[in-house]
């Protein structure tokens, strides 16, 4: 069954078996260790993990809204006053100024509010789970770059080693052909020859050193240290390779961590939807508050309020906004519906791109292998009639 190969290992077991095929034999750095090291220090994964966290916060945040909130409020200073109750008791101006000290406390239990926190949690989890599978998909990205990076730097420094045996055997050949020239047993041209043969090695040279100082940086900048050298060559893994594309397809469908974030996305969004939704319903709040309050007789005396009381409060807006807000949120989840569907096709391709890509790499093996035989018998022929024309 398909379902036996890590998600891992099925993202990155493609690039690993067509690019390492060639790479070159050494014992120092591990690609395990390459991988490890972006894994744990790589800043792109501290940021999706602080993500995560957020989110995390963010649903504790919402939960709260199923519990009372307590509301304290506390007042001082000198008040004027001029009611009914101050004209009653002075006779003189029919008002009166007073020290006034106030404090009240208001818990708050909401009942009903039209399922709306229900569904506010439910999304504000949705988007927690979301941000956990791109966790994993930012990890498996960085892997498959780190790969790449590493492949990149044995290949470029294989290619360097080489093109240089390659110049220092010129390099003699090009003594021995001026020798023959200086002789007379050969013409000026094969000098002129070697040493366009030579310019073109150093141009080839130029470009090699480039892409090697690139592939160090983009190593760098994945594992945070230059590349060690030497670096051993990774073992290649067709066993975790699925047999055909649509096996991958099958399989990536159901397990893949940025598809699995997509959808819980999508349903975060639905939810936010209904949470819209509250409008059609009153909220309802159980009410606990005890006041007192402080100042003269003649504006009042002092005051004592408790109440235990149930609330209704419906907002409507006339205007149609809160309609205009619902159907907003629905075109919110539609998008996300989209780009679930657009992520999904995405992988597909990607899964057929890299399975058509591997089947290439393997057939380029196979006729470079056939021309290295061939080329050898050619150099092998061509040093013949050198050294038969030098004696």
């Amino acid at each position: 069954m398909f379902c036996k190969y890590p998600p891992f290992s099925t993202r990155v077991g493609f690039l690993t078996i067509a690019l390492c095929l060639w790479a070159p034999v050494s014992h120092a750095e591990l690609l395990a260790d390459a991988v490890e090291s972006a894994l744990r220090y790589h800043p792109g994964v501290e940021a999706a993990i602080a993500n995560r966290d957020a989110y995390a916060q963010e649903r504790k945040e919402q939960w709260a809204e199923h519990f009372p909130s307590l509301n304290l409020r506390g007042s001082g200073g000198r008040v004027y006053g001029d009611n009914s109750t101050s004209r009653g008791l002075t006779v003189t101006r029919g008002a009166a100024y007073s020290p006034l000290w106030e404090g009240s406390a208001t818990l708050t239990q909401p009942l009903f509010d039209g399922f709306e926190t229900f569904n506010r949690v439910d999304a504000a989890q949705m988007r927690q789970n979301s941000a956990t599978y791109n966790i994993v998909d930012v990890r498996e990205n960085l892997a498959l770059r780190t790969v790449i990076a590493y492949l990149d730097v044995l290949r470029s420094r294989e290619a360097l080693e080489k093109v240089n045996l390659h110049k220092k055997l010129l390099e003699d050949y090009r003594t021995r052909i001026q020798k023959m020239v200086n002789e007379g047993a050969a013409d000026e041209s094969m000098v002129v020859q070697a040493q366009d043969i030579a310019k073109q090695l150093e141009s080839t040279m130029v470009d090699l050193e480039g892409q090697l100082k690139s592939s160090n940086a983009q190593y760098a900048e994945l594992t945070g240290h230059m590349p060690d050298d030497p670096m051993e060559r990774p073992v290649p893994r067709p066993d975790v390779i699925p047999d055909v594309a649509d096996e991958a397809v099958v399989y990536a469908k159901q397990n893949h961590p940025a598809l699995k974030a997509a959808q819980s996305t999508e349903q975060a969004l639905a939810y936010d939807a209904d949470a819209e939704k509250q409008f059609y319903y009153p909220d309802v709040n159980g009410e606990f508050s005890y006041l007192k309050r402080d100042q003269v007789d003649e504006i009042g005396g002092e005051v004592i309020d408790a109440k235990a009381v149930v609330r209704l409060n419906w907002d409507i807006s006339l205007a149609g906004g809160q309609v205009a807000r619902m159907r907003k949120a629905q075109q919110r989840q539609y998008e996300g519906r989209a780009k679930r569907a657009e992520t999904e096709r995405t992988i597909e391709r990607e899964i057929r791109t890299a399975f058509s890509d591997l089947e290439t790499a393997q057939a380029r093996v196979n006729l470079q292998n056939d021309r290295v035989s061939i080329n050898e018998r050619l150099f092998k022929n061509y040093q013949a009639q050198f050294e038969g024309a030098r004696v």
